[in-house]
């Protein structure tokens, strides 16, 4: 379904397109929704794209990935941009039918919003442990060198993260420079992972906020072809006061 009014626009092939779509439809909501079955759509969102390309992409068979462009099809959410004549049977590419999609709660079977948001970031989560996992490996190659650093002063918590292990001088030397600071030599894998907690006034957190937001455009805009991908996620949250910690 078509939110009222929505906005249109044009593609390269002249087509106008729906910018935003809405999609009330449960089955068509279902796949924005659901983390594990939107990843075989965002390969699509307003890319002209292979079954063969997408299916490469996202490491399964050709079989699997063109079970889901029919799905889409079906739904409404993919067309056929054209069709590559060749010896044999013609190459067909496909784009999604909007730019952007809206699900609305009330067409999706979350319970709650906690519920919703956790379906929908959960491949998400996974891809981003994945990836890391893979990555800690250029710092040691076998499992067991590896654990967790948990470590804090009087005002709170400083630093969790998974490091190899280190040797108690090394250790005490990282407590004065902090655990993640090896991470930024030259040589060492380009990744980061960490979790703190931080004492901040609201001004100061809203700045952060900001600062967050503004560093992510200004990298966004560095993107250019032949370079690796990599895979960005910033979290600020405030952390709930428990009754004790109020009196």
């Amino acid at each position: 379904m078509t939110a009222p009014n929505s906005p249109r626009l044009s593609a390269k092939d002249g087509a106008e397109h729906e910018l935003w779509q809405r999609l009330d439809d449960p089955a068509s909501a279902r796949v924005l929704a659901d983390a594990y079955t939107r990843q075989f759509f965002e390969p699509f969102i307003w890319r002209e794209r292979r079954v063969s390309d997408v299916a490469r992409e996202l490491q399964v068979s050709k079989t699997a990935m063109l079970y889901r462009v029919r799905q889409f099809l079906r739904l409404g959410l993919l067309e056929v941009t054209r069709t590559e004549p060749r010896a044999g049977r013609a190459v067909r590419y496909y784009r999604a039918t909007s730019q952007g999609y809206f699900v609305p709660f009330t067409a999706t079977s979350a319970e709650s919003v906690q519920a919703l948001y956790e379906t929908s970031v959960d491949n998400t989560r996974r891809s981003v442990l994945a990836t890391l996992t893979r990555a800690w490996g250029a710092l040691a190659d076998d499992p067991r060198w590896f654990g967790l650093y948990t470590y804090g002063d009087e005002s709170g918590l400083k630093s969790h993260a998974l490091l190899p292990y280190r040797p108690a001088d090394n250790v005490h030397d990282l407590t004065q420079r902090g655990f993640l600071e090896p991470l930024l030599d030259e040589h060492a894998p380009t990744i980061w992972d960490n979790t703190t907690a931080l004492s901040l006034r609201a001004e100061d957190a809203k700045a952060l906020q900001r600062e967050l937001h503004a560093l992510q455009r200004r990298y966004s805009r560095r993107t250019s072809g032949g370079g690796k991908t990599y895979l960005l996620r910033l979290t600020l949250t405030p952390i709930p006061v428990s009754p004790e910690k109020s009196i």
